[in-house]
Order: structure tokens, then sequence, then C-alpha cells
């Protein structure tokens, strides 16, 4: 029967690397088995008072304690009494929360927590409450929040904990539940259009949280048009009227919090008699009658044609306000293929003030490469100046807000001056009244 005194070492900490266990005593032999928990290890006779044992990191990955036994095999033999062994859990550390924030009634997500010795048994807390925790490894972990963890504005402090043996729990790390702006629509008016023609514009909204849920709540949109609820756009080819005619309807937004907040905005869109709508190349155009298309915010699409087209655009704008203005055309995806360029329009655009004169004007995004147009009244401009023997150093920076209260134009064309049906662009405009 063998004797068991000691043990060599007699603990280590839940995710060490294997290693070899000493264990001391009397009446050892060449068969003797080191047994860990009742199974046997690999074990190597080194005298008649010692034997080694080979102890894989899977036997010390979690915290705990161990029966260490020595069993000689018959005739006579048996299993010694037991020392034990203990796996004590480290203190666990955070180094990072991902991600570290949210907006308050986002709802349930899952929190990934990065750090040092975590081990299997490791807990997430989220106020000093326990939170369903999943091991990934020794230096992750990531546990279920639930909508009402993050239901109102405010801070969480988050912790690991380790358990006994040993463990703890870490250093807290901040969460922060940011309160969200109010819902607004802001789109202020809609183009006019005419019977027979495709209508293409996005509303636009801030505030909340986002995506949006769009809809009609009071009156309705011309015939032929429809709103698609999750884009917010409307679309289609109007119904030919024998005089101009006004629909007045309400759209409502409402976001994708736990418990949605709305908002609503009257518009109207009038349609046109036929001949009354006329092209929009007029107001900045010498002798020409025509009047620009009427904007707000939002995202308008449309195209420059017949050959040496001109679309002018105008939005009301307040002093101080700082607007942005996007011409997307060749990052258009219209048949659904990414690969295929759908338009070819090589945009130029500029910004004028009430008298027509050049406030800002932009002729590529990235030269090269977005042959697209952009412009930012901010405090920081785009066009950026250009340094001196840069191409495209003709681009004008805008200033960095607008610099008066009433009415601004936009005027988009063509780098060659071409016009063709398939010059698609959509324009963007945020920032305006």
């Amino acid at each position: 029967m063998p004797v068991l005194s000691s043990i060599s070492p007699a603990s280590a900490n839940a995710g060490d690397a294997a290693f070899t266990l000493t264990v001391n005593g009397s009446s050892f032999i060449s068969g003797s088995r080191v047994h860990w928990n009742g199974s046997d290890r690999t074990t190597t006779f080194v005298s008649s008072t010692q034997l080694t044992a080979a102890i894989p990191a899977t036997d010390i990955a979690a915290g705990g304690t161990v029966s260490v036994t020595v069993f000689n095999p018959t005739p006579g033999g048996g299993t010694s009494s037991a020392a034990t062994f203990t796996i004590n859990n480290p203190v666990p550390a955070i180094t990072s929360l991902s991600p570290a924030s949210t907006l308050a009634g986002t709802g349930a997500f899952t929190l990934t927590v990065n750090g040092s010795s975590f081990v299997s048994s490791s807990v997430v807390g989220w106020k000093g409450s326990d939170r369903s925790t999943t091991f990934v490894n020794s230096t992750q972990l990531t546990a279920a929040i639930s909508a009402a963890d993050v239901a109102a504005a405010g801070t969480a402090q988050v912790t690991v904990f380790n358990p006994a043996p040993a463990g703890g729990t870490s250093a807290a790390s901040t969460f922060t539940i940011t309160a969200t702006a109010p819902l607004a629509i802001q789109t202020s008016r809609l183009p006019d259009t005419t019977g027979g023609r495709e209508y293409n514009f996005t509303l636009a909204a801030t505030g909340s949280i986002p995506p949006y849920t769009w809809s009609i709540s009071s009156g309705a949109l011309p015939s032929g048009l429809t709103l698609d609820p999750a884009a917010g756009l409307i679309t289609g080819t109007t119904t030919a009227v024998g005089s101009d005619t006004t629909a007045s309807f309400t759209v409502r937004a409402a976001d994708s919090a736990t418990t949605p907040n709305s908002g609503t905005q009257p518009l109207s869109i009038v349609v046109r008699a036929p001949g009354h709508l006329g092209r929009n190349d007029g107001v900045c155009t010498a002798g020409s009658a025509d009047q620009p298309t009427q904007i707000s915010n939002g995202r308008i699409r449309a195209s420059i044609s017949p050959y040496g087209d001109v679309d002018v655009y105008s939005f009301h704008g307040t002093q101080g306000a700082q607007v942005t203005i996007e011409i997307h055309a060749q990052r258009l995806d219209l048949d659904g293929d990414p690969t295929t360029q759908d338009s070819y329009l090589d945009s130029m655009m500029e910004l004028l003030d009430r008298n027509c004169q050049t406030l800002s004007f932009d002729d590529d995004i990235d030269l090269g490469n977005i042959t697209d147009s952009k412009i930012s009244v901010s405090s920081t401009p785009f066009p950026p100046p250009c340094a001196p023997n840069q191409m495209g150093c003709a681009d004008v920076p805008p200033p960095t807000s607008l610099p008066y209260t009433g009415t601004y134009y936009i005027r988009v064309r063509d780098f060659r001056s071409d016009g063709r049906p398939d010059l698609i662009y959509d324009l963007s405009l945020s920032g305006a009244d």
C-alpha cells in the first residue's frame, strides 16, 4: 500500500501551462500510478519515495480543487490517502468594451469584454448584477445585455468576477448610455412634378434611433406615387392632371427604439398641368424663363438631359447654418450589379448665392477615382483649399457657414457639357431649412 506525504507544487493558477507534479511518500514501486481526481496520469518512477506525473494544461484550465492519490497494482497494493491540489483563479482585468456606448432605447445586444486572466467560470457584472456570460478565451468574454439595461441614459459599471479558489473582481470599466436627440423629419419641401414624369425623392430625418419606418398618417400622395416604408422613398410616375393640383399629406417616421418614438411633418406635392413645369435651367441662365427645382433636406434623383443640360435647384438656408450637398452618380448601383457603372455623369457642382454668384465649386470628390461632387459648408469645408500646382485648383472652397438667411442655388452639369437620359444622379442635401 503506497503512502503519500506531500506533492510539489501543491497549487497552480487557472490557465497556467502544463507542468510536472512531484509526489513524495513511501512504498512506491515501478508500477505505481499517480491519479488526478481518480484518473491515471503519465507517471515516472524516481524511487520508492518519489514519483513524477505529467499534468496537462487542460487539467488546470479552471479553478477548483483536485484529489491526488497514488495507486499500486495487485497483488496487494491499493490506493493511498489523498492530497489536495488547489487551482487558483486569477484576478481578472478589463482592457476594453465593445461597444463601449449605445443610445438609450436601442434594445438588447451582445457586449464583448476584452482583458486578461479570464476563466471558463468568469462572470460579467453589469451595475453589480451578473449577466449571462460566454467564455471565448482567456482574453475575451461576451455577455448578454438586455433592452431594460439600456432603456435610460446614464452609465453602467462593467466588471468581471472570477470565483474561488482565489479569484476576485476586476476594476470597473464604464459603459455609456447616451440620450437620443428627438426624432425630427428634416424634409420641409418636396419638388413639383407633372403627369407622366418619374418621381424619386428620399425623405430625411435625424435623431432618436434609426432605421426609421415611414408612413402617411393623413392625406394622400398624388396618384401614381407610393412611399417605401423602409427607405422613406417617394417614387412612381404621376398621373396627368388638367390643371395644377396640390396633394397635401402628413408623413410619419417612427424609430427603432424598444418603445418607438415618432415624428410627423406636413408636406405637399404640386402636380403641374402639361407644359406648366418647364425645365429647371432658370434663374442663373441669362434670358431663361425656366425656374429652379425647389427642394429641402433629402435626396432627389434626376438626370442631365438633353445634350448640354444644366440642372438648377433652390433651397432656403439660415445664416450660420452648415449644409452638405453631394452628388451620387458614378457610385450609384441602379441595376443591382455593383461591378457595373450605371451612370457616366462626370458631375460639376456649384453653390450659388441669391445673386447667382459662386460661393463654392467642386468637380471631383477624389480626383481620378470618384468623379462625383461634394460641397460641405462647415468648419472643415470640402473641397479643401488647393496646394500650389495641384490639379483641381479651379475648385472654390466653401465658407464655414451660410452667410445670410434666404435662398441659395445649386447648379449641376456634366464636365464634358454632355447630356443623355443615362447621365443619372442623386443629389443629397442636409442642413437646409
